[in-house]
């Protein structure tokens, strides 16, 4: 069985996935939609896919197992509860929106029904964490401390750099941090936040450097920094302490140090992750597997709420419980 697949979105991180299922011998694409219809047509071009500019057109006009919803934050509307409503197969990429209703309507809608939903949270894909997970995961941890430290993407005029439409650092990129701090430690019940905006203020209208501190369900505390002005060096990376183990995995050369029972423990792998993260849903619709997807759509939403209530924290000052 070859996996047909429709996108919606062409640009941005589409991009890594289209190329990769390029390679990929179980799966095609034949249908591409994009609100710039020169970006659609370019990148249905390889595969010989239908092109269109509104989605609904595509859900009704275009046969396929699966879509493939890559658009920026702002841009989530019904398209999830329209692929329930076709019967399709869902890949979405993080975040799931801007705002809680969203994202719990479209989980909600994906409960009831029977298809596949993976959310894009690729880092649980990199070897290294697969590696730490297996490694401690029948110990007691104590505390998590993970960092997401970079640059601001793009140039002042992105999306990114307004609010509005990208829900800030937190919400879009650091997303990624505090999901595998969930990986590991389990739901949060309730969360600290301080932010500041020091040297990015002429290029974003929110916080370039934030500190968070959460406290999870079974008592773990952890901990996450993000910020936007390490232009060079920068961090990805989670350090996990608990029972007889202290482990520093660097997502960015996906590599594990630091020591179990007194034995030393170095590991090194490739990095890859979209692709591994593209094959299991792939491999997931054609089996009708849930369980190979590490982020199914209401797994994620619960992230999706710990950064929402770490952004309220920011704005409150105050203690926030991360909604369910």
């Amino acid at each position: 069985m070859t996996v047909e697949l429709a996108f919606i979105g062409a640009g941005g991180i589409a991009n890594r996935h289209l190329e990769h299922i390029k390679e990929h011998d179980g799966a095609t694409v034949t249908a591409i939609c994009d609100i710039d219809e020169d970006v659609a047509e370019e990148a249905a071009e390889p595969f010989g896919a239908d092109v269109f500019t509104d989605y609904r057109d595509l859900y009704e006009r275009s046969d396929f197992d699966a879509v493939i919803v890559a658009v920026p934050p702002f841009a989530h509307e019904d398209q999830e509860r329209l692929a329930v409503e076709h019967g399709v197969d869902l890949f979405v990429e993080k975040p799931l929106a801007l705002e809680s209703e969203t994202a719990r309507e479209n989980a909600a809608a994906v409960a009831e029904s029977d298809i596949i939903s993976q959310v894009g949270h690729m880092s649980r894909y990199t070897d290294s964490v697969q590696r730490a997970k297996e490694l401690v995961d029948d110990r007691t941890l104590s505390m998590v401390d993970a960092r997401w430290w970079c640059g601001v993407p793009g140039d002042e005029d992105h999306w990114w750099c307004r609010k509005e439409l990208s829900g800030g650092q937190v919400i879009e990129q650091a997303t990624h941090t505090y999901d595998l701090v969930r990986h590991f430690a389990g739901d949060v019940e309730t969360v600290r936040a301080a932010g500041a905006q020091q040297v990015n203020t002429e290029v974003i209208d929110f916080e370039d450097s934030t500190s968070a501190t959460l406290v999870h369900e079974d008592g773990t505390v952890s901990s996450v920094t993000a910020t936007s002005t390490a232009e060079e060096g920068g961090a990805n990376e989670i350090h996990l302490l608990g029972d007889g183990f202290s482990l520093h995995v660097d997502l960015w050369s996906d590599s594990i140090e630091g020591g179990i029972d007194g034995e030393r423990i170095e590991y090194e792998s490739d990095g890859e992750n979209w692709g591994p993260e593209m094959d299991a849903f792939i491999e997931a619709v054609r089996t009708q597997d849930q369980s190979l997807c590490r982020s199914p759509y209401a797994d994620a939403r619960k992230t999706f709420e710990t950064t929402l209530a770490v952004d309220r924290a920011l704005e409150s000052g105050e203690a926030e419980a991360v909604r369910e």
